[in-house]
């Protein structure tokens, strides 16, 4: 039989010639299924598409009725047109107002207790119960430094901290909204970087003491930290260089997670006891004394922790994203509710340790107005804007900021390139990362000159406003403007939340980020990995930032050294299967056409190989190399299935197994390769730690009793059209019997 020109279009004729095998084959490669195309004039609501559809069904054997239903549907659209559209508009802008309202609450309940954690608790607010005289002499510590124990110099320290939170976080709304290519983000201040700001209080106030000049200078380094961290994300961005940011090892990541999550579930117990810890007799001491505060905590927790167990499905996956959230919102009423209870019932009041000070602060006179008014006097008010004096700054303390500076920015790099590319495969949108490091190095840039706090696009928060049902620039600026709000009304509202709310949900995120760095990793790294995340994370909590920053550094080139590369190249070589043949002979002539056909035969097979030790050092190499592979192979011959074959690997540490994951979505997303075949080269699964063959067959969809028998396959056509994802094979030859079956089944599913 004689195939139809390449470029032929069957639909224009299509009972004059009967399909052959190769007019199949050409038009799965390069057309979809015979349907004539929706002129634009006819699209509008589903009712009239669904009745065009029924009309172009019957077109081929009813000419008549199809026209008679397509005017139907043309006057029905005649009739209703402005009203239908103006009432789509209501409905979609109706169905933002939760998602809307749903995230400007969670700004909210997060801002509270990362707002009050900006500055050490021993650095005490006027208004708390035990105060120092401003300029109070610095104690000496065991560790031969000092105890920080002063006075803020400004009134409203922990409005002024809400105030910071919540103005980096609309800043980096607002610029994010019209330089990302996501329309349904939730851009938030940086809250893992509460244990930097606290480590530069340190020092400064170390050297300038309790005054106004030292929160000057410290303003002044966290607007300089934010500009640096922008410049570097522009830099990359604008460099194309991105995939730069792959290089941090895995396992130094994890451990910088573990100690700030244990950073943060101790901040979470300072807020509640209003007391500064330490690993020591007196620490513990004040905190036994303090414990009358810190069991509500103990309880929530606890209370949430068993919910969250008993609602996870089968997989271990929790049922219900949203119930962390919402119990943090229950806990203010469910706390008061106890406290009308008790109160009723023994005729005593709580004492005012178990609630925040009033956050909107004032001194003589000016207390005598309303006390419950919720927008601030101009002076307070806009004390952000203020606070930063040049001629004030403490040069000595900034050059003694840097090292903790840079360990800043370095971790403020970490989150993006996991973010980004984690909710585009939820969101289900294709992102360029070079652009969304720009839009982050412009929201950071602008919010550093204005001397605010880091900021980024926070993966939970996106995700909680994905699911409600957010999208587009308009419901993004809402959450900017509903945000702004908060920033003039939320400290006062604030002043009404107890302690233990702040306290539970610090305690929460800080043992979340502790399991996900410490426990979890358990299994996944080798031990040499895996005694690193552990040493960087006890370092981090004892000896601060500086010393998690050296410790992270020599863990990478212990990593690095024993884990040395075997060949200079992890690619030993590509081909493609069309000299490749399988075990399976016995297979019926119409397969074997299939196969060896020029266009659409085992050519659209690829196999790549890798040799020696895949590591966080030649990530970018094999990842890379598989994409220039697949780039230089032109458009109308590229591969639908690739085989990769570990056969001669010899070990896969961490990032490398993290890195294949990713290579294979980019394969399927970035060049449509329906099929990634690997090869582990042994029953026993890959040589690494992490249970590869798990994660790259959890995409897999065709069935093994699916398989050819002599050439045929089953008729289960829904399963075979939508043949895609990946697979695992013990050898290469059972991937290649695999792959040429798969090829068969997508060409002949009968």
């Amino acid at each position: 039989m004689t195939s139809p020109l390449p470029n032929s279009k069957r639909r224009s004729v299509p009972h004059m010639v009967a399909p052959t095998i190769h007019s199949l084959r050409d038009s799965m490669l390069s057309e979809p299924p015979l349907q004539p195309s929706i002129p634009n004039s006819h699209y509008g609501a589903i009712d009239e598409i669904q009745s065009w559809v029924k009309s172009s069904d019957n077109l081929e054997s009813d000419n008549e009725s199809g026209q008679t239903s397509f005017d139907a549907a043309n006057s029905r659209r005649g009739r209703r047109p402005l009203l239908h559209q103006q009432w789509e508009c209501v409905q979609q802008g109706a169905s933002q107002i939760p998602a809307i309202a749903l995230v400007t609450l969670f700004h909210l309940m997060v801002g509270i207790p990362f707002g009050v954690s900006y500055f050490p608790v021993s650095w005490k607010s006027s208004s708390s119960s035990v105060v120092s005289s401003v300029g109070d002499e610095m104690e000496s510590g065991a560790d031969g430094g000092f105890v920080l124990d002063g006075t803020f110099p400004l009134p409203g320290k922990e409005a002024l901290g809400i105030r910071m939170f919540l103005f980096s976080t609309i800043i980096g709304q607002l610029v994010m909204t019209f330089s990302s290519n996501f329309n349904n983000f939730i851009a938030l201040q940086m809250v893992e970087n509460v244990p930097f700001c606290q480590a530069l209080t340190y020092i400064v106030v170390g050297i300038q003491g309790y005054g106004k000049e030292a929160l000057s200078t410290l303003f002044f380094l966290f607007g300089l930290a934010s500009a640096i961290v922008g410049l570097v994300f522009y830099f990359l961005g604008r460099m194309e260089l991105g995939k730069i940011l792959y290089f941090f090892p895995a396992h130094v990541l994890v451990g910088c997670i573990g100690g700030i999550g244990i950073f943060i579930a101790k901040t979470g117990l300072e807020v509640t006891a209003d007391t500064s810890f330490s690993f020591d007799v007196d620490g513990w001491t004040n905190f036994l004394v303090k414990f009358h505060l810190l069991w509500v905590v103990f309880l929530f927790e606890a209370g949430l922790r068993v919910i969250s167990n008993w609602t996870k499905d089968e997989s271990g996956k929790s049922r219900y994203p949203l119930l962390s959230p919402i119990y943090f919102c229950l806990i203010t009423p469910i706390f008061y509710g106890c406290y009308g209870l008790w109160r009723w019932v023994s005729g005593k009041t709580l004492d005012h340790d178990y609630f925040f000070p009033s956050l909107i602060e004032c001194r003589g006179d000016d207390c005598s107005g309303d006390a419950t008014r919720f927008f601030d006097d101009s002076e307070s008010l806009y004390m952000i804007f203020h606070i930063l004096d040049l001629s004030s700054i403490s040069w000595e303390a900034v050059i003694r900021s840097i090292p903790t500076m840079i360990a800043l920015v370095m971790f403020s790099l970490i989150h993006v390139p996991i973010n980004i590319p984690a909710f585009a495969v939820s969101s289900n949108v294709d992102v360029d990362m070079n652009v969304e490091l720009m839009a982050h190095g412009y929201s950071n840039g602008i919010v550093g000159i204005l001397g605010g706090l880091q900021n980024y696009m926070a993966y939970t928060q996106s995700m909680i406003y994905y699911k409600s049902g957010g999208n587009g620039k308009i419901s993004s600026l809402a959450v900017a403007a509903f945000t702004t709000v908060l920033f003039f009304i939320g400290p006062q509202i604030a002043s009404y939340m107890p302690k233990c709310m702040a306290g539970t949900l610090l305690l929460h995120c800080g043992i979340d980020l502790f399991m996900e760095g410490v426990y979890d990793s358990y299994g996944k790294y080798d031990y040499v990995e895996y005694t690193g995340i552990w040493a960087i994370a006890l370092v981090m909590t004892i000896a601060g930032m500086e010393a998690a920053l050296i410790a992270g550094a020599i863990s990478a080139l212990l990593t690095y050294a024993i884990q040395s590369v075997a060949y200079p190249q992890p690619i030993r070589g590509s081909m493609s299967a069309a000299t490749l043949r399988s075990s399976e002979w016995n297979r019926c002539p119409h397969a074997y056409e299939i196969l060896d056909s020029e266009v659409a035969g085992r050519i659209r097979i690829f196999v790549v190989q890798f040799q020696g030790h895949l590591f966080f050092g030649n990530v970018s190499l094999f990842s890379d190399g598989v994409k220039d592979l697949i780039r230089g192979i032109p458009s109308e011959k590229r591969p639908c299935i690739i085989i990769i074959d570990f056969m001669l690997v010899l070990g896969i540490d961490s990032s490398a197994a993290q890195a294949i994951i990713k290579l294979r979505d980019s394969l399927t997303n970035q060049f449509g390769i329906k099929l990634s075949i690997f090869v582990s080269g042994s029953a026993e699964g890959f040589p690494c730690e992490t249970n590869l063959s798990e994660e790259l067959t959890s995409q897999a969809v065709l069935n093994e009793d699916a398989l050819l028998r002599n050439g045929r396959r089953v008729s289960d056509e829904r399963l075979l059209a939508s043949l895609s994802g990946s697979h695992v094979c013990d050898e290469l030859d059972q991937a290649l019997v695999y792959a040429e079956d798969c090829l068969i089944a997508m060409k002949d599913p009968s």
